[in-house]
């Protein structure tokens, strides 16, 4: 969809659709961009450009003593996690006329796909890759950076087989998978898996013909478009989903996201200059403080990826 900078009544393409004599109720067409990794992780709010986390991350020792014996001497060790908290923002122009004229307030519209390519944007930098490839993260770190992989295989129960791989690897490195992120396009894998032999017809993953599984060995399934897909060739950097103990993913909030409204002001958009006062125009604002960090990512956390 093209983006019409700014919004004005002009034509159909630039946002005049929503300036019209009578019409039924406005039709929203959605997407589901919800911000996987972060619907999994720890959530905090922060007054601070910057936030850190003690980590208990040792261990005490025993061992069995003589009577009469010293008791030998253990230790355990305390780390620390540093969340540095990043500013996304966004601004869209709306002519004074459309506002004016518009049946339905267009910011209102706008706000939720606003809302949307947020959501969308952290979940690329928590996961390191945008739309399957891979981009360097803006956060402290990101999640397909882990040294921990198990591969995909084929049949129709290589993803649950992938999945029991990775949690394994996470509970020999003392943690709980709770979290599992998959490509989008993970359900249909899910509801079209089938068995061999004489299960070829059987669905493994869901009874008859219901619905793709919440969990999975009791971890929570969410869903990113970020990841590579299971449909896409295979590639060493094709990670189609990420298994993880998410307690050890942490998001720092600093401000949800505020919106500023003004007409007084000069906005540059691409070396284009918008006098907003003298062109009638406003310009509406979207920001918000976050950060992202994970601690503990090579051993807590497990990429699924298709190589071969």
């Amino acid at each position: 969809m093209a983006n019409a900078i700014p919004l004005l009544e002009g034509t159909d393409a630039s946002g005049g659709y929503l300036v019209r004599d009578s019409y039924g109720q406005t039709l929203i067409n959605t997407v589901n961009r919800k911000a996987a990794v972060l619907d999994l992780s720890q959530i905090n709010r922060v007054p601070g450009k910057r936030e850190k986390y003690t980590v208990y991350a040792g261990r005490p020792t025993a061992a069995f003593i003589a009577e009469g014996g010293p008791s030998v001497a253990t230790g355990a060790e305390l780390a620390e996690l540093t969340v540095d908290i990043k500013k996304i923002g966004t601004t869209v122009l709306y002519t004074r006329e459309l506002l004016e004229d518009a049946q339905e307030d267009p910011t209102v519209l706008i706000n939720a796909d606003v809302e949307a390519a947020f959501a969308d944007l952290c979940d690329a930098h928590m996961i390191g890759k945008a739309n399957g490839t891979n981009l360097t993260t803006s956060f402290n770190n990101s999640l397909r950076q882990t040294t921990q992989t198990v591969e995909l295989g084929t049949g129709g129960d290589a993803l649950a087989k992938a999945v029991s791989a990775a949690m394994t690897l996470i509970e020999e490195n003392g943690g709980m998978a709770n979290g599992i992120v998959l490509s989008t396009d993970g359900k249909g894998h899910l509801r079209d898996a089938r068995g061999a032999g004489d299960n070829a017809t059987s669905p493994v993953y869901t009874d008859g013909f219901g619905q793709e599984p919440d969990t999975m060995y009791g971890a929570s399934i969410r869903y990113s478009s970020n990841l590579s897909k299971f449909s896409a060739t295979a590639a060493a950097t094709k990670i189609v989903g990420i298994v993880g103990d998410f307690t050890h993913s942490v998001a720092a909030i600093r401000s949800d996201i505020v919106i500023r409204a003004t007409d007084q002001a000069t906005v540059d958009v691409g070396g284009t200059l918008h006098h907003l006062w003298q062109q009638g125009k406003t310009a509406m604002q979207w920001e918000m403080r976050i950060g992202y960090g994970i601690h503990d990512r090579d051993r807590m956390f497990v990429a699924i990826v298709d190589a071969s």
